[in-house]
C-alpha cells in the first residue's frame, strides 16, 4: 500500500515540477502533508509530542527532507524511468544500514531478493542508458536520494519503538516544512490554484504513505521488507500508461516479472 501512495505521489509531482522552483515543490509537499498528519494525529490525541520524540525526529527528518530534495531534483534532469530505477538501489542499502543500525539479521534469502531485484533495475537502465546518456548530475542525485530514503526508513524502524506513527508523522512534516520554508521563500513564485490542490493530494498521499510503510518497518524487518520496495516500478509503468500515455516496451515488462519473482523469494 505504501508503495502505490509514493507511486502516486511521484506521478503527481512529475506533473507539478515543471515550472515550479525544486525548493516551492519540496516545502509544499510537507506543509501540504502537515496539514493532514495535524488533523489525524489530532484526531488520535496525540497532537503535542514530547521533546525526545522531536530530538529523535530531527535526523530522521532530514534523511527525508534530503531524499526528496535529491529524488525531485533528479526527476528534474532525467526521464522519470531512469529516476526511479536509480532509486531502485535503495533496498541494498537498507540491508547494510539495518544490519549496522539496529541489528536486523541479514539473510542469504534477503541479500538475493535484493540482488535479483536490483538486476532488474540494471536491465532497465542498459536499455535507457543504450538510447541516451542523460545528466551526471541527476543520476548523482537520485542514487544519493536511495541512500537518503533507506536512512531515514531504517530511523523511522528505529524510533517505532520510542514513539507513536502519529507522532513521528506530524513531527517529521513539520520540521521538514520549516527546514524548507526559507529555501521555499528565496526562490517564490506565484502558482496556480489548480497546482496547489495538487499539492494538497500530494501531501494526503504522503501522509498514507508514511503511515503504512512506517507501521510496515515497525512490524518487519527491513531486511525483508526492502525487496518490494521493487514493486514501485510496475506502478510507474502503469501511471505512465494510464496519465502520461507512455506506452511501455518489452524491458519495463521484462522487469516487473523479475521485481515480482525478487519479492516472491521473501514471502
Amino acid at each position: 500500500l505504501a508503495v502505490f501512495l509514493f507511486s502516486g505521489l511521484d506521478a503527481l509531482v512529475k506533473a507539478t515540477t515543471y515550472g515550479t522552483p525544486l525548493a516551492m515543490v519540496v516545502f509544499l509537499r510537507y506543509a501540504a502533508g502537515l496539514i493532514f498528519s495535524s488533523g489525524s494525529a489530532a484526531a488520535q490525541g496525540q497532537l503535542r509530542p514530547g521533546w525526545p520524540t522531536i530530538r529523535r525526529a530531527f535526523g530522521r527528518s532530514l534523511a527525508g527532507l534530503s531524499c526528496a530534495a535529491l529524488f525531485f531534483g533528479a526527476l528534474k534532469l532525467l526521464p522519470l524511468a531512469q529516476t526511479v530505477a536509480l532509486t531502485f538501489t535503495s533496498p541494498f542499502f537498507m540491508v547494510l544500514i539495518s544490519a549496522a543500525m539496529i541489528g536486523d539479521p541479514v539473510t542469504r534469502r534477503s541479500l538475493l531478493a535484493a540482488a535479483f531485484g536490483f538486476l532488474g533495475v540494471v536491465v532497465m537502465l542498459a536499455e535507457k542508458l543504450s538510447a541516451e546518456a542523460g545528466s551526471p548530475l541527476g543520476f548523482a542525485m537520485a542514487l544519493a536520494s536511495a541512500v537518503a530514503y533507506a536512512l531515514s526508513m531504517i530511523m523511522s524502524r528505529r524510533d517505532t519503538v520510542h514513539d507513536s506513527v502519529p507522532q513521528m508523522i506530524l513531527v517529521q512534516n513539520f520540521i521538514s516544512a520549516v527546514v524548507a520554508l526559507p529555501f521555499a521563500v528565496y526562490w517564490y513564485q506565484p502558482i496556480a490554484g489548480e497546482t496547489l490542490l495538487m499539492f494538497l493530494a500530494i501531501g494526503a498521499l504522503g501522509t498514507g504513505g508514511n503511515y503504512a510503510i512506517t507501521w510496515a518497518y515497525k512490524h518487519a524487518p527491513a531486511t525483508l521488507l526492502g525487496p518490494f520496495e521493487f514493486t514501485a516500478l510496475i506502478w510507474a509503468v502503469t501511471f505512465g500508461m494510464v496519465f502520461f500515455g507512455e506506452i511501455p516496451n518489452v524491458y519495463p515488462l521484462l522487469v516487473a516479472a523479475i521485481v515480482i519473482d525478487a519479492c516472491l523469494l521473501v514471502v
